[in-house]
């Protein structure tokens, strides 16, 4: 990850776009503190990752929560369960 001053991005951002669009990510700073971050489009942040998977997380608990003490179901119940959902 490549760290940039606002005026070097100023002048060079036709180049710092091109680098993101391979895959950098790049951070501009205003003396010496970061202010932006230019990251290809499409891809997640880091924030945005890790609030996926403590949702994910949290999920996981509640369900175990709720099947707590019951016998897990078998496959044919699974099956049975799919196609009355699909009537």
């Amino acid at each position: 990850m490549a760290t940039i001053t606002a005026f070097e991005a100023k002048t060079r951002f036709g180049e710092l776009l091109e680098r993101v669009g391979n895959g950098e990510e790049i951070i501009i700073t205003r003396h010496e503190k970061p202010v932006a971050r230019i990251v290809p489009e499409g891809r997640r942040s880091l924030t945005q990752v890790r609030q996926a998977v403590q949702s994910l997380d949290e999920l996981r608990l509640r369900i175990a929560g709720r099947t707590k003490g019951r016998a897990k179901l078998s496959d044919s119940e699974v099956r049975a369960a799919i196609e009355e959902g699909r009537r």
